[in-house]
């Protein structure tokens, strides 16, 4: 009877609270892209003698994302630089977040890989490769891989690189089964991927990455937090282990930011969200930002569009990038 007393009296406040809590913390299928910001990967090396610098740092540039509420959208749909996606726009197939984060998270490993190897090879310090493995981060095709499997053997065989897998695909018919022997949280489980026809040629729906296991001398780690993900940094880490690791000082007391995956080869790739990048290393107050090639024109007309004083460069290659901060 209390109970139902209280309801009767404080209904109309009950039923506000619960608009409320809709409002602001209910999530529906969309995110929201906003300005994002920097972050100081200088003061993240751990490497012995390595002293942080006391004046400038190099930047990754981030994209703040935001699980859409009620509030979120109207804000978002107020305010000229923010944006809305659905979360169908970020997934590969029908793959759910946590797989998505999962991808992201392996991406940034991998990107550490292959900025380490780039900036010690252009430092001319030492670096070897013990070992190598392939992991599935994207499946495209409704298979039996999964997010995160580790590739054992591939029709009994244990050369599993992506260009072998190519070649046992070639030699398949669409409709043929492969299988697999992969690790999936630490265990060895057998599964089965079936060859199709795409864009006239032979695919069995996965994205693979390799993963390195390497020695380097001087050793060098660099931390992350749990929340930083993706291969956009890949340019910033390889500059951030070549000043550590080169004894040059290419920062020179500037604060620098930039954006852009690297390739084994020391190419700079393009990236998604980099009008929120840059509308973030103005906001942080950089002096410089690095950009590929691909993403440059995007980013001058922002810097036009607000009207910000920064210098933005455009650059194709590692050797590009350190080439100007060396010169300039």
């Amino acid at each position: 009877m209390k109970f139902k007393k209280f309801l009767k009296e404080n209904y109309r406040f009950l039923i506000v609270i619960a608009l409320l809590l809709f409002f602001f913390y209910f999530p529906l299928p969309y995110y929201v892209m906003a300005p994002g910001g920097t972050i100081n990967v200088t003061n993240r090396v751990e490497m012995e003698g390595y002293e942080v610098p006391e004046k400038g740092s190099l930047n990754m540039l981030y994209v703040s994302e935001y699980d859409a509420t009620l509030a979120y959208l109207l804000y978002a749909s107020l305010n000229n630089t923010w944006d809305i996606g659905k979360n169908a726009e970020r997934k590969i197939s029908d793959e759910s977040i946590r797989e998505i984060e999962k991808r992201n998270v392996i991406m940034r490993d991998n990107s550490l890989d292959i900025a380490t190897m780039v900036a010690y090879r252009e430092a001319g310090k030492s670096i070897e490769v013990k070992s190598s493995k392939n992991i599935v981060v994207a499946t495209t095709l409704d298979n039996d891989l999964k997010v995160g499997d580790v590739i054992l053997e591939v029709e009994g065989s244990d050369k599993t690189s992506s260009d072998e897998i190519k070649r046992i695909i070639s030699e398949k018919e669409e409709g043929d089964i492969l299988k697999f022997k992969v690790l999936r949280d630490e265990k060895e489980v057998l599964v089965q991927s079936r060859v199709a026809m795409q864009n006239n040629a032979k695919v069995i729906g996965v994205v693979i990455i390799t993963e390195y296991d390497y020695e380097t001398d001087p050793d060098i780690n660099i931390k992350f937090k749990s929340s930083e993900s993706g291969s956009s940094g890949g340019l910033m880490l390889t500059l951030t282990i070549y000043n550590a690791v080169s004894g040059k000082d290419i920062i020179r007391g500037r604060k620098i930011a930039g954006t852009g995956t690297i390739s084994a080869d020391g190419t700079v790739g393009e990236i998604d969200g980099v009008k929120y990048k840059i509308m973030g290393a103005y906001k942080d107050g950089a002096d410089i930002v690095l950009v590929p090639s691909d993403n440059y024109e995007e980013a001058i007309s922002t810097k036009e569009k607000y009207g910000y004083d920064i210098e933005i460069v455009e650059v194709d290659t590692f050797k590009d990038a350190v080439s100007y901060l060396e010169n300039n």
